[in-house]
């Protein structure tokens, strides 16, 4: 089965997408784009979900609409989970907020706007060394002649600007030559194919294509060769969080030791794996960093639809990404319990300094800055343990609740002091929450379960509120 390309773009960008899609099409390649695809009647996000997954390659168009689009990043998101590629394509120039810095931060641009006809040219060898190209069992020559005409622009002529060569329409002439070829080859064809015995049918997967099209289509990029090219894309770049970014792709990668230590050597905190437990935590056991009755709780939250049978499978997805967000975040909490005994043993370059007011950080204190496993506890009782930066929650860790607040454990990814990511919440009140998480509130896919263990609630949160439910599949 062929494979297609999502295009993912903001609604307000429709003309953009919907002329990079009939290029991809010229050029024998299917597309799947919402305006377009999503039937009457049918859920939408369900549909996404579905094409996201199924999809051999994403182009994201990119522009300022796109930069405030919160279902753009949702895409992104699932796109990942799928270890799909993602190609963006600016139509403006504009760089990406910070919710989109992380995810494109090792990709390569192509830019619609400078010349669209070569940015095409170059968007469609991408797509082609990733997808073989599908081109319909015996289209007709006129067909052919059509689909491979220049896709218009839908960005303006400059002005001053002479018009293309591409921009000639040589059709009619073809056309002419085309059904004085195909006429000649009736007439002297006829006489033959009368006395003939009907031949055997063409194997369905013979295709009627132009010379230079008779190559071979190219093979999909082996998992190694990928690896490798986003190595040599950041290995160099002195960018801590393109070279996490490799890591989180590629946890137990050819090149995995590398990045940690140059990570590491900038006082930088590469991403941790259950794989890949840091030296010194194997070395040293550190104190649990949470109750032991929140472990409990822990493992009553079941890790697969195997344990309830009525997962959605975007939801599943979900809470499998928050399950090893989760066991990131304790093993980084771990290296911060090892720094806080430190900084409370007086070893040298260790100690504790005051955030501000009621706020404390204990840890490396030459990492105070640029972002270490710490400790950091709060006037109300709280605690952190995990992975911080200026004093603060920042990367995997454990945050430990009080009574008095809502939740007994937020364990998973924090940024900006606030837990955003994949993650699980252990409230208070015996419920848990896996999924999605952004700014402190639940948003994206994600699944509530009672004290038991039960799934209760599951779906699309926005807000830390269920906006959309979804069943199981």
């Amino acid at each position: 089965m062929y494979k297609k390309v999502f295009i993912s773009s903001s609604s307000k960008d429709a003309k953009v997408a919907s002329s990079i899609c009939h290029a991809l099409e010229s050029r024998g390649h299917g597309c799947w784009i919402s305006s377009r695809d999503v039937t009457p009647g049918e859920n939408y996000q369900g549909a996404i979900v579905r094409a996201i997954t199924d999809a051999g390659a994403m182009v994201m168009v990119f522009s300022t609409n796109a930069n405030n689009s919160e279902e753009i990043k949702k895409e992104l998101a699932l796109a990942s989970q799928s270890n799909l590629i993602v190609i963006p394509v600016r139509a403006e120039d504009v760089l990406p907020s910070e919710d989109f810095r992380y995810e494109l931060a090792t990709r390569q641009w192509i830019d619609l706007f400078d010349d669209w006809e070569q940015a095409i040219e170059t968007l469609g060898r991408k797509i082609d060394g990733i997808i073989p190209r599908n081109v319909e069992p015996w289209m007709c020559a006129m067909e052919m002649m059509e689909a491979h005409k220049p896709t218009p622009s839908p960005f303006p002529p400059k002005p001053g600007a002479p018009p293309s060569s591409k921009d000639k329409n040589p059709l009619p002439l073809i056309i002419m030559g085309t059904l004085a070829v195909l006429a000649l080859a009736v007439i002297a064809g006829g006489t033959w194919l009368m006395r003939t015995p009907p031949q055997p049918a063409v194997p369905k997967g013979m295709m009627l294509m132009r010379e230079s099209d008779m190559q071979s289509p190219p093979a999909r990029m082996d998992p190694v060769t990928l690896e490798e090219d986003l190595w040599d894309s950041v290995k160099d770049s002195g960018d801590e969080a393109a070279l996490n970014s490799y890591l989180a792709k590629f946890p137990d990668g050819i090149f995995a030791a590398a990045a940690r230590a140059r990570i590491e050597a900038s006082n930088g905190v590469p991403v941790k794996t259950a794989s890949a437990l840091p030296a010194k935590a194997a070395a040293k056991p550190a104190a649990p960093a949470a109750p032991s009755h929140d472990h409990a709780m822990a493992m009553a939250m079941p890790a697969s639809s195997s344990a309830d049978g009525n997962l959605n499978s975007a939801v599943q997805m979900a809470v499998t990404m928050a399950r090893s967000a989760e066991a990131r975040a304790r093993e980084m909490a771990q290296s911060g319990e090892q720094a806080f005994k430190l900084a409370q043993a007086g070893s040298a370059g260790y100690g504790t300094q005051t955030v501000h007011a009621g706020v404390q950080w204990s840890g490396l204190l030459a990492n105070l800055d640029a972002g270490a496993p710490a400790v950091v506890t709060y006037a109300n009782g709280a605690r952190y343990a995990g992975g911080t930066r200026g004093g603060h929650r920042n990367g995997a860790g454990v945050f430990t609740g009080t009574p008095s607040l809502a939740f007994r454990e937020r364990v998973g990814e924090f940024a900006a002091d606030q837990m955003s990511g994949y993650g699980v919440v252990y409230r208070n009140d015996g419920r848990v929450r896996a999924g999605q998480w952004k700014a402190g509130v639940a948003e994206g896919y994600g699944a509530v379960y009672d004290t038991r263990g039960k799934l209760v609630e599951q779906g699309v949160f926005s807000g830390d509120k269920l906006v959309t439910p979804l069943g199981g599949n």
